[in-house]
């Protein structure tokens, strides 16, 4: 394309320095000349720009795919650390029921009280969303609602999960710190403390809050997610 110009600008160039013809021809050979060489030069920007436009429509493409799959994945970690809280509660809801004598009874026949023990930590896949924002690209996405929607996920409604597990854990840990503290003392006496028995008691409190927010908020809002990128990858 730059050749064709170069050709053209030595056309124009050389109907100027043509003495045989009338300023009229010359005046209209230039004019046709200008005209093939805006037209190459508007040719090629738009060549140039639809190339550009479809690599990052592909870029697009690709990042929705794996996107998506996140997403999939994202679901399944869910799903696995809500069975987690849920198996937890019953076991800390059982320790909460028992009375003074079903503990003197449980230890007096050399059993003991199971305590659950699950540190939660869900797993959402940030890596490739961050990696398409980090490197401007997430304005490549032309569907402004589908581009809000992955903004919305991964910057408002997907960071709750990591707080609210925080928030578990440090309740967690706070019953473990009690178990230190009372080491030394018979383990149905702990579990008849009252400070420990409320402790546990937040503990299930807040893990059916967490598994509302797991089943309410973030669930749903992944699955609403992916269908929007699938509407958006079969157009």
């Amino acid at each position: 394309m730059q050749e064709e110009v170069t050709k053209h600008t030595k056309k124009i160039y050389g109907s100027m320095k043509n003495t045989k013809h009338t300023l009229g021809e010359k005046a209209k050979e230039i004019i046709i000349e200008i005209f093939i060489i805006v037209f190459a030069v508007t040719l090629s920007i738009s060549l140039h720009s639809w190339s550009e436009h479809r690599h990052q429509q592909e870029e697009v493409s690709v990042f929705l795919g794996n996107l998506k799959n996140d997403l999939k994945d994202d679901i399944k970690s869910i799903d696995i650390e809500k069975e987690g809280y849920q198996k937890s509660n019953i076991g800390y809801e059982k320790i909460l029921a028992l009375t003074t004598l079903q503990l003197d009874s449980i230890y007096k026949s050399n059993n003991t009280v199971n305590f659950p023990i699950y540190s939660h930590a869900s797993r959402i896949n940030t890596g490739n969303f961050e990696g398409f924002k980090s490197s401007g690209k997430i304005g490549y996405i032309e569907d402004e609602q589908l581009k809000q929607k992955i903004l919305n996920y991964y910057q408002r409604v997907a960071p709750t999960i990591n707080e609210v597990d925080r928030i578990y854990n440090d309740f967690l840990f706070k019953c473990f710190d009690e178990m230190i503290e009372n080491a030394d003392k018979p383990e149905e006496k702990m579990y008849s403390d009252a400070k420990f028995k409320k402790t546990i008691y937040f503990l299930v409190k807040i893990g059916k809050n967490n598994i509302r927010v797991y089943d309410k908020n973030v669930k749903p809002e992944a699955n609403e997610l992916i269908k929007e990128i699938e509407k958006t990858m079969n157009k």
